[in-house]
């Protein structure tokens, strides 16, 4: 990787040669490429943490995935690129779903009854494919 006063140049074969750092500054300069690199390694943790939820809280699998996902491109928005990637991201997400997770149906009346449970982004707006105003 060749820097420049705020300019980058790489070549797409060397993304994954790239540190998670800098794989982060070049994503937070607007290359899609290093996200979809970070992605890809780190997808392996997002399933089996996915395969987790829909196995304890009967969450289907890909809207599970598809939170966790979220999650994990707003961990990569919010690294300060201080420490370790993986340790900040794998606690940023699992304490997201600690914080998401256990809502109880009584007390969110427009979630829907076959979900016990359920995952909202940092917005804290609902991550479902149905209207709320089906469920009022």
């Amino acid at each position: 990787m060749i820097i420049k006063k705020g300019e980058t140049t790489i070549n797409h074969q060397n993304y994954t040669k790239l540190t998670d750092h800098e794989l982060i500054a070049l994503s937070k300069s607007g290359d899609k490429k290093s996200k979809e690199t970070l992605f890809t390694k780190y997808k392996g943790f997002l399933v089996n943490e996915a395969n987790k939820l829909t196995k304890s809280c009967g969450i289907d699998f890909e809207d599970s995935f598809g939170s966790l996902t979220y999650l994990f491109l707003c961990a990569i928005d919010n690294f300060n690129l201080k420490g370790n990637f993986t340790g900040y991201m794998k606690k940023f997400i699992l304490l997201k779903i600690k914080s998401d997770i256990g809502k109880r149906k009584a007390k969110m009346p427009y979630v829907p009854k076959e979900y016990p449970f359920y995952l909202r982004n940092l917005e804290e707006v609902m991550i479902v494919e149905e209207e709320i105003a089906h469920y009022e």
